[in-house]
């Protein structure tokens, strides 16, 4: 049985952008119109899978995408969102990353109440995953992306710059 974003990557069904590592595609099955996914070419399963440089790069165009979708669809929130997992509701064994284009009271909940912990469970959790992780297994380098700079802000007459619309989304 094959893979269905490996099928959008071969058919090159909706694809928005692509290189020789990712492929950004528009989705016809979304929780909302205007879903797009960041999808390796290469085929791996879950995210602890897929190497650094990949994740780095699914990361960079998820953030140009979702940039875009603010922009383009007029959107005031973007979830991007990773299913790694079955038990995460990963439904194609492949890693990608959805941006999901969000407005207020569209329906949408992906909101989870949190519960205190009792502090035996916080205990064990934290000793398990403080023995489970290898802080010397761990290196990370500054990845400079030279197709990323910052941008001035400024104002065209009569258009808002989406900089500034941001920052009237902060509360």
């Amino acid at each position: 049985m094959k893979c269905e974003y490996c099928d959008i990557i071969e058919e090159k069904n909706n694809l928005l952008y692509e290189d020789d590592d990712v492929v950004v595609a528009v989705r016809d099955v979304a929780v909302t119109p205007g879903q797009i996914s960041v999808i390796p070419k290469q085929h791996f399963t879950i995210f602890e899978q897929v190497p650094p440089d990949i994740v780095t790069k699914c990361s960079i165009m998820a953030n140009k995408v979702s940039v875009s979708v603010f922009e383009g669809l007029g959107s005031q929130g973007t979830n991007i969102i990773v299913k790694n997992g079955t038990g995460a509701g990963q439904t194609v064994p492949h890693f990608a990353m959805d941006i999901i284009p969000r407005q207020e009271e569209d329906g949408l909940n992906l909101q989870w109440q949190s519960k205190q912990l009792m502090e035996d469970e916080m205990d064990m959790a934290f000793s398990t995953l403080k023995d489970a992780l290898n802080p010397t297994a761990i290196t990370v380098k500054k990845v400079k992306d030279e197709s990323v700079k910052p941008e001035k802000v400024k104002e065209e007459k009569g258009k808002e710059n989406y900089m500034l619309k941001s920052l009237k989304r902060i509360p």
